[in-house]
């Protein structure tokens, strides 16, 4: 089914990619044991986390062998046990995992696929 724009909106419908709970994390290492690729690039990441200590969320995006380290939040620290959703873009060739800047508990982590590329 297409909208005004042309754009199906079954293009919009997430795909869970990683999910997280009650579980412990030890910094500064990979959250996912496997790092995400877009499965139809571009897409975006939509990401749901709440962790049990304040701390920086952080985003590694590899391509070509070179991986970039960047804060989400604006590298401000994420309250405790608050919920927060941030996007990411991915694009083909990207690869993507998470980190966070201090030992906790992972309270919630969820990964969402949107699809955008057609």
């Amino acid at each position: 089914m297409a909208n005004g724009d042309g754009i199906g909106t079954q293009n919009l419908a997430g795909i869970e990619r990683a999910v997280a709970h009650n579980q412990a994390y030890v910094a500064p290492n990979d959250i996912l044991a496997a790092a995400l690729a877009p499965s139809k690039p571009p897409s975006l990441f939509r990401v749901f986390a709440a962790f049990s200590l304040a701390g920086v969320l952080r985003a590694t995006v590899t391509r070509g062998g070179n991986t970039q380290v960047v804060d989400f939040n604006e590298g401000a620290a994420l309250v405790a046990n608050g919920l927060y959703g941030f996007d990411l873009g991915a694009h083909d060739g990207d690869t993507v995992n998470f980190r966070y800047s201090v030992n906790a508990t992972i309270v919630v982590l969820r990964v969402i696929e949107i699809v955008v590329g057609v």
